[in-house]
């Protein structure tokens, strides 16, 4: 927030995301802080840019730009958007990840197709896959 860049949707998928889990007035967690950063810098070009987005006609929650791959046929349709994102820019952003623990077991797959994921807590994220994963 203090030096970096977002890349989001151009229409407001990600963000809609956001406001729906998180508060707006920027409290009372760090997830909060970051929304109402969002907020008042979307239209900012030096700290946000928007790429446009093409739903796939039989699903408007998956995008021609999120890899078509067999070991990513599973992936979340929900979480489709962020990964879309990254490949749509030309600079194939980094996404930041902090608690989804799906992420984390695709995130080999992921990487294999370009798309690079930051785990903003690697071993609390790595423990919570194994326990949900019962491994």
């Amino acid at each position: 927030m203090n030096s970096g860049h977002l890349v989001i949707d151009d229409k407001f998928r990600i963000l809609n995301e956001y406001k729906h889990k998180l508060s707006p007035t920027g409290q009372p967690g760090v997830g909060d802080a970051f929304l109402k950063w969002v907020l008042n810098n979307q239209a900012n070009p030096t700290r946000c840019t928007r790429v446009e987005l093409s739903p796939r006609p039989e699903d408007p929650r998956d995008f021609e730009e999120f890899p078509r791959d067999e070991s990513l046929s599973g992936f979340d349709p929900s979480d489709r958007k962020f990964v879309a994102v990254s490949c749509a820019h030309p600079d194939t952003p980094h996404i930041l990840q902090a608690t989804d623990s799906k992420w984390w077991g695709l995130k080999e797959e992921l990487a294999n197709r370009g798309v690079r994921v930051h785990f903003l807590c690697p071993e609390h994220i790595e423990e919570l896959h194994k326990r949900k994963s019962g491994m």
